[in-house]
């Protein structure tokens, strides 16, 4: 059955791009404040734009699995981050319309974070996605809809 057909009859609406674009700064802001209060003693050393550079680089291990283990725990366990409670939206399987599994949602964020060191082009994917899916949507077989 059609992906649109099974939403409306489940009476769920595919979440606006302006709220998925408020959730995914939010959730962005949380991690990142994470990140920088774990490091914080290296970033207080901090004397000179190259040495932020340099430890900016040196943390991307870190950076990237905060954001893979966020992402994947939260949208497998509750179908939502944070970012998504605040706005009242959540991610949902296509095919069962409830919460991914667990293979999904890491799917999903792993995908995610590679979209974010590409300037969020798989994001961009969305402007033109009929369910304004981005590829790491697309990619974990999922849809955002509004949270009723």
């Amino acid at each position: 059955m059609d992906l649109e057909v099974r939403l409306k009859r489940e009476g769920l609406r595919v979440a606006s791009l302006t709220k998925r674009i408020i959730s995914m700064s939010i959730d962005d802001f949380l991690v990142s404040l994470i990140i920088f209060l774990a490091f914080i003693d290296s970033f207080s050393q901090i004397k000179t734009y190259d040495e932020m550079i340099v430890l900016i680089d040196s943390l991307f291990v870190y950076v990237f699995i905060a954001y893979t283990l966020y992402h994947w725990i939260f949208v497998a366990l509750y179908g939502k981050t944070i970012g998504k409670m605040i706005t009242k939206i959540k991610v949902v399987d296509i095919k069962t319309l409830s919460t991914p599994s667990w293979s999904s949602a890491f799917v999903r964020s792993l995908i995610r974070n590679f979209d974010e060191m590409f300037l969020y082009l798989g994001v961009m994917y969305a402007i033109f996605d009929p369910f304004n899916r981005a590829i790491h949507d697309i990619a974990g077989r999922c849809v955002v809809v509004e949270d009723n």
